[in-house]
């Protein structure tokens, strides 16, 4: 970790900024998707996903990982996601039942960072077995839609579709009753102590 002269983390990496240019980004695909330019929010997708694969290696590799990069970089994706599913929803892209899904997805990771941050936890976001995978999902099925921005309509890319929802439904449900696990473990520990 790179540290300034009394200990704060330098804010300030490159890591950092890829990160940050996500939420520059985020923008710029709400418009793309809203106002009918595909082609806009698919090549913004594309430069959010290579920022995300990208920003973690580079700050571990110049030596400026640290506990604020791993935490912007989680804030900036739960961010991310979440607009630009809201966005999909609201332009009529998604129905209401997926909504509902990821809708689900989003509390559950909410609540269960609110409770272990009211309960003392360490300042590093609580995740659950399935939250990388989730997300990672999340990012894919985001990516589906974007495409569906600027490909034809064919009965394979719905079909993909929904597959890929299916999976990321499973994974949602999955990880919200860990969360819940996870909490209902906690104030059973706290209750015997």
């Amino acid at each position: 970790m790179t540290n300034q002269p009394g200990g704060a983390a330098n804010v300030f990496t490159i890591g950092n900024g890829l990160t940050f240019a996500r939420l520059v980004l985020l923008p710029i695909i709400i418009v793309g998707v809203v106002a009918g330019h595909g082609w806009v929010a698919a090549i913004a997708m594309m430069v959010v996903v290579l920022t995300d694969l990208l920003d973690g290696r580079i700050a571990r590799r110049l030596k400026e990982a640290s506990a604020f990069g791993k935490t912007l970089d989680s804030t900036v994706d739960f961010v991310l996601i979440y607009s630009l599913f809201i966005t999909f929803y609201a332009a009529g892209r998604l129905a209401t039942y997926q909504f509902a899904f990821l809708y689900l997805a989003m509390l559950a990771i909410l609540s269960l960072q609110f409770f272990m941050t009211a309960q003392g936890a360490a300042a590093a976001v609580t995740t659950t077995a399935l939250g990388k995978a989730t997300g990672a999902l999340q990012y894919g099925y985001l990516l589906i839609l974007v495409a569906l921005e600027v490909l034809p309509h064919s009965r394979t890319a719905a079909m993909l579709s929904l597959a890929v929802f299916a999976l990321l439904a499973a994974a949602i449900v999955v990880s919200t009753i860990e969360s819940v696990t996870i909490i209902a473990r906690t104030v059973g520990t706290k209750e015997r102590n």
